[in-house]
């Protein structure tokens, strides 16, 4: 199941998913590229977390945004 699909660049997508793997669900964040043919395909660079991994990641992604502009601005 796609849950966020964010253009990156015009050959370019970042991709958040819901899968299965070995019969266990997870969340996978992948970069996609346009392959030779105009089509996306999934590139290595990614990563999977278990469901219950989700809130730490949460929590990582505020502290980065707070980071990113300290001024409270974002």
């Amino acid at each position: 199941m796609l849950i966020l699909d964010l253009q990156r660049g015009p050959r370019e997508r970042l991709r958040i998913m819901r899968r299965t793997y070995r019969g266990r669900p997870l969340i996978d964040f992948r970069v996609w590229y346009v392959d030779a043919k105009g089509d996306y395909q999934p590139s290595r660079s990614g990563v999977s977390i278990r469901p219950n991994q989700i809130g730490e990641v949460i929590q990582a992604l505020h502290l980065a945004a707070r980071a990113a502009d300290p001024r409270g601005m974002n």
